[in-house]
């Protein structure tokens, strides 16, 4: 009997090793298994406005490709003035008023550099204006069902991206009077 009772301990002492592991388990993986780090938000697209209020828009361009920053706008004017989206095209609208300033280029790293500044009256608060996103999303280059094909875009940004070097400043503009 007492190796029937001996036997009967090792069975109970089996049952709650198992029943500790069972317990301890999830604890243990949790405390091995390292917390993936938070998502991080992505930072806010500073041409992206949450207000109407005017805006200048600054644009620094190597001096000699600012024929093809021109020819960019034009082009990009042009693609949203056809597209079916009235409020695209109410968007398009504050893209208008664009003006190179008279000055000598200046230095920018090795480039030789000239600003463009983009007035807005009323800024879109339903559109950024970062360029890549008015040709690629909000015309949906290349996107299937667009009218305006990857063939047509990428020629097209390729004359802003050769001559662009940077967005600055982005002024905010307060009417007085």
């Amino acid at each position: 009997m007492e190796r029937f009772g001996s036997l009967t301990g090792a069975r109970v002492l089996g049952i709650a090793a198992i029943a500790l592991m069972i317990v301890a388990a999830p604890r243990l993986a949790s405390a091995q298994t390292p917390t993936p780090p938070a998502a991080q938000t992505p930072p806010p697209d500073p041409l992206k406005f949450a207000t109407n209020a005017p805006t200048i828009i600054g644009w620094q361009v190597k001096a000699d490709k600012t024929k093809d920053f021109e020819e960019f706008w034009v082009g990009l004017r042009a693609l949203i003035a056809k597209s079916e989206n009235a409020e695209l095209r109410a968007f398009g609208e504050t893209l208008t008023k664009m003006s190179r300033i008279d000055q000598p280029p200046f230095a920018v790293g090795e480039n030789q550099a000239v600003i463009y500044l983009m007035h807005i009256d009323v800024a879109s608060t339903a559109y950024s204006y970062r360029p890549d996103l008015i040709l690629y999303t909000y015309l949906g280059a290349g996107v299937e069902g667009s009218k305006l094909t990857r063939a047509e875009a990428d020629p097209l940004y390729k004359k802003l991206t050769d001559g662009f070097l940077g967005v600055n400043p982005i002024w905010r503009l307060i009417k007085i009077g």
